[in-house]
């Protein structure tokens, strides 16, 4: 048995798929192009395949990625043109490793993530002065004064989380902005809330939205941020 590690872009229509439809979407994939996926025993058998990151609805990415055990001896190579033979418009698997044994699972190894959030209305040109200011402040606090449900339809206020030891890094490009983010287990910022306090902070938060977000890589941390394969 073998862990075939598959990063994927997904770009176009496509980024409406929720994430199980996306699951479902890539075990048809696996089947159709006669990878000898691994399966689950039991009564209900399902391949043994799991994402690092699951993407969120709407959201494009060049470089995701997800495990899945293979019980064959086909090569990172093969599993590559075979899938992408089969896969849809908008769709590609841009990068295949076969695992060394005992490698962290890819959902485990997560740490960091970049991003390219590109954005539309007035303001444009404030919001890029304001990112050497933003990145300057000792917090950065989400949920002030939001509610979350609780037992029984009683609510009770969120605790205030800081992000800023979460922002790696923020770079203001043409009518969008890079970032690169703290992912996983042990923290994790979403590029939706480092925009929404960006534009708080630059005064334009009515007049600005997400015209459209990609996340570009994951990274694991091996002494270093590295890619999921590399």
């Amino acid at each position: 048995m073998a862990v075939a590690r598959i990063k994927f872009s997904r770009l176009g229509p496509v980024r409406y798929l929720g994430h199980l439809d996306m699951l479902r979407y890539f075990q048809k994939v696996v089947m159709r192009s006669g990878i000898s996926a691994k399966y689950s025993e039991g009564f209900h058998p399902h391949q043994l395949m799991s994402f690092a990151y699951p993407l969120g609805v709407g959201m494009e990415t060049k470089g995701d990625y997800f495990d899945l055990e293979i019980s064959g001896d086909e090569t990172a190579a093969e599993i590559k043109e075979r899938m992408n033979a089969v896969m849809n418009e908008g769709m590609k698997v841009v990068d295949c490793a076969i695992l060394p044994e005992g490698e962290t699972a890819a959902m485990a190894a997560v740490a960091a993530a970049d991003y390219l959030l590109e954005y539309e209305g007035a303001g444009s040109a404030d919001l890029a002065e304001a990112v050497e200011g933003f990145l300057k402040q000792e917090e950065i606090l989400i949920n002030e004064g939001e509610e979350e449900a609780e037992h029984k339809g009683k609510k009770k206020k969120k605790a205030p989380k800081d992000i800023r030891p979460g922002i790696m890094e923020l770079r203001p490009e043409d009518k969008a902005i890079f970032m690169k983010l703290k992912s996983g287990s042990a923290m994790n910022v979403r590029p939706a809330d480092v925009f929404d306090k960006l534009a708080g902070y630059a005064g334009a938060k009515d007049s600005l939205s997400i015209l459209r977000l990609i996340r570009l890589e994951i990274y694991k941390d091996a002494g270093g941020y590295i890619p999921l394969i590399g």
